[in-house]
């Protein structure tokens, strides 16, 4: 005789309650990436400045950051390091874009693929903490009558945590390569390896910009709304937001400002996108996994739930990336750089 499956109470809210739980699009701020993003405005960028000495003074002074959070992230298990670590890898990997004329390439490939390695590993070990969160979020109180649902979420968090201690291992096994491989006599390396030349700052910058721009702006005004574009879209906006903080700020009018703004919302209403397909996949994977029907059957259920996030997520950025929003911070950004 077959036995009969116990069933697990789990709430799914419908679309609407789902949607509800949004709040309107604004943008958020972070103490991390702001003391990031601090690093130009200490450095005082001046347009009357050679370039090969402003790269070689932000260079060093992104990659001490990178290697300071690198060391700080695979220590502890705060979330907001690990976020930090990809956010500052990005930022960096950015900034040797912008200054690679005056680099060598050597230089450049070898922590472009450093960065990369780092960026990677810490967005995998941070997909774990978002999903940690998540389920957290999803466990019953102890005197809730649901024992099974919140048995079974802890035994997932469990699950979650040893993926979280193996990719904060990954990140330490990282930075002993780099050490390994020279990281800081390389970065010592930067300045002695910046070709000198006569080229000013403000001149430089603002033709290697004006190709970021071009960039982003062919990637924008492809209007499909598919997951691949929407994630090209991210990358090609975060890369632009970044290269924008290496105008010097007596140069950043206030056309910039606003274009700034709006990349750096798009960069946080996409990463909500990201975040819920993020934890579905990792969901998906889970329920591969040989176990019993109770947890299998909460995974099931919070990844239709996070997969119903990710649409409302993409279709809610839709609805405020329209066309003539398009239009207009590409036509600032022209205007900008033509003018130039």
């Amino acid at each position: 005789m077959k036995k009969e499956q116990t069933k697990v109470h789990f709430d799914i809210s419908s679309n609407r309650m789902l949607e509800e739980q949004f709040p309107r699009i604004k943008v958020t701020l972070d103490s991390y990436q702001s003391t990031f993003r601090s690093i130009p405005e200490r450095l005082r960028l001046q347009g009357s400045c050679y370039a090969a000495d402003v790269a070689s003074t932000t260079l060093r002074a992104y990659l001490n950051e990178v290697w300071k959070t690198c060391e700080e992230a695979s220590t502890t298990a705060d979330p907001e390091i690990v976020r930090h670590l990809r956010v500052t890898a990005r930022r960096t990997s950015v900034a040797l874009s912008i200054f690679s004329p005056l680099l060598s390439k050597a230089l450049v490939a070898f922590f472009k693929q450093s960065l990369r390695d780092l960026r990677r590993t810490a967005g995998a070990a941070r997909d774990y903490d978002v999903l940690s969160e998540r389920l957290q979020s999803h466990l019953p109180p102890e005197s809730d009558s649901s024992n099974i649902q919140r048995s079974s979420i802890i035994q997932i968090l469990q699950l979650v945590a040893i993926k979280q201690t193996v990719n904060r291992e990954c990140i330490e096994t990282i930075q002993s390569q780099l050490l390994l491989w020279g990281w800081h006599s390389r970065a010592n390396a930067i300045n002695a390896a910046s070709k000198r030349n006569k080229r000013y700052y403000k001149n430089f910058i603002q033709n290697r910009l004006q190709k970021s721009c071009v960039q982003f702006s062919v990637i924008a005004k492809s209007h499909q709304k598919k997951p691949k574009q929407l994630h090209e879209l991210r990358i090609a906006g975060k890369n632009l937001r970044y290269a924008l903080e290496l105008i010097p700020q007596n140069d950043l009018s206030k056309p910039l400002e606003k274009c700034r703004k709006i990349l750096r919302i798009m960069q946080n209403e996409v990463g909500n996108f990201t975040d819920h397909t993020a934890a579905a996949k990792i969901l998906k994977q889970f329920s591969k996994e040989p176990m019993a029907d109770d947890m299998l059957y909460v995974i099931n259920t919070m990844q239709r739930q996070e997969n119903t996030l990710a649409n409302i997520s993409r279709n809610r950025f839709f609805d405020w990336w329209t066309k003539q929003r398009c239009r207009l911070i590409c036509k600032r950004l022209n205007k900008v750089f033509k003018n130039d």
